[in-house]
């Protein structure tokens, strides 16, 4: 299924952070080219202001919801998403993998955390934590805490992985 995101609270620019926590907690996935050297694009770009997501249809509504707890709108109709709940939850600290660069963080080190942490936790790839329940708690770009169901660590390591950050 193809979704179309767009901006909302978060401009269009920033949504490289959300998408790539989803590609990399495989709640989105790329488009896969038909020519002969296979290239794989991770969105495509419609004649909109938007962005398109390629996405399997039971996961839609995760990847819908993910997008818009990181700020942006998904017009796109989907399936509902559905919580798990916490079950056997844990805690992970994530921590940033790269140097603090344009090329590695294109919007600065704790905004694009902050994004990829709440694209996760709308998608339900992470659980709430704190007082608040927050989707993290701590400063993304030095370290901050996320909850999950001890099922789910390796989509967020893998999530966080694809953003640049460690999950541990």
């Amino acid at each position: 299924m193809i979704i179309q995101v767009r901006s909302h609270q978060e401009p269009l620019g920033h949504v490289g952070a959300a998408l790539a926590a989803l590609l990399g907690a495989a709640v989105a996935k790329v488009f896969v080219g038909n020519d002969a050297y296979k290239n794989v694009d991770p969105y495509r770009i419609p004649p909109a202001n938007a962005i398109e997501v390629n996405c399997d249809d039971n996961k839609a509504g995760y990847a819908k919801r993910g997008f818009e707890t990181a700020g942006f709108q998904v017009p796109t109709a989907s399936g509902v998403a559905h919580d798990p709940g916490p079950n056997d939850p844990v805690t992970l600290t994530v921590t940033p993998s790269k140097e603090d660069t344009i090329k590695n963080y294109p919007l600065g080190i704790q905004e694009w955390g902050m994004i990829a942490a709440k694209a996760l936790f709308g998608a339900f790839v992470t659980q709430p934590i704190g007082p608040n329940a927050d989707p993290y708690v701590g400063d993304p770009g030095t370290s901050m805490q996320v909850s999950c169901n001890r099922a789910d660590i390796q989509r967020v390591q893998g999530g966080f992985g694809a953003a640049n950050f460690n999950a541990v």
